[in-house]
């Protein structure tokens, strides 16, 4: 009986050299200048549609399966990105073509809307079918209005878990705008990744980088604190 050769990148030369051939694939570098810092909490590894892949390279690569996004099918690096983007863990995949399309409408509307289309945003939330991705929009709404102004999409959600899954996030929006107080393994999963994508305190992100809740907030944690410290292009002459 002859042996089988292992799949490539078992070995440790092969995921390197598989690793260095992929980087050159990356659509956004955190290295850039004209990185935006919005886009730190919006990478591929946070994204819903992510589908790590197995063995060593699933620490870094994974499986775009998001069909609005130009890399649907493709191998993407964790910190890499795009414009649909997706926040994992707050709705499941749409069942049909047309809960997706709501999702859309509602989050184009969110983005380009005054007062009054906001309320009519909040309106048509109430008459939403999928709860799951009513409280989506809502937990999203929360980061787009003001502080004053989240008591009434609170009130969207149903009393009980997603009630409170929405007060939750409104104080953790409070924190993050105050400076959040007590011991990080205090803080939620949600505001400490929040923290490692936006804050400038190298203590805080020395701290998550070292005793964050996920690899995921460790990870980018030290990501940011590694660019922030690193040299600046040299002056033009």
């Amino acid at each position: 009986m002859t042996n089988t050769p292992d799949h490539a990148g078992h070995s440790e030369a092969e995921c390197s050299a598989i690793h260095e051939r992929w980087l050159a694939e990356r659509h956004r570098r955190t290295e850039d200048p004209d990185y935006r810092e919005e886009w730190y909490p919006e990478q591929c590894g946070a994204c819903r549609f992510w589908f790590p892949l197995a063995g060593a390279l699933g620490n870094d690569y994974g499986a775009c399966a998001n069909a609005a996004s130009p890399f649907d099918g493709r191998i993407r690096f964790e910190h890499d990105g795009c414009d649909a983007f997706q926040e994992s863990g707050t709705w499941s995949v749409p069942e049909d073509h047309e809960t997706y399309r709501r999702q859309r409408l509602y989050l184009d509307a969110l983005n380009n809307t005054d007062e009054r289309g906001l309320s009519l945003l909040r309106d048509a939330l109430t008459e939403e079918p999928d709860r799951e991705l009513a409280l989506a929009v809502t937990l999203r709404a929360l980061e787009a209005v003001t502080a004053d102004e989240r008591r009434e999409w609170i009130d969207l959600a149903p009393a009980g878990q997603d009630r409170e899954r929405a007060e939750a996030r409104a104080q953790d929006l409070e924190r993050l705008a105050g400076g959040p107080a007590g011991q990080p393994g205090e803080w939620s999963e949600w505001l400490q990744l929040r923290l490692a994508a936006t804050t400038s305190d190298p203590a805080t992100l020395e701290t998550l980088a070292r005793a964050g809740h996920t690899k995921r907030v460790r990870r980018l944690a030290a990501e940011r604190k590694r660019v922030m410290h690193a040299p600046g292009p040299p002056p033009a002459t």
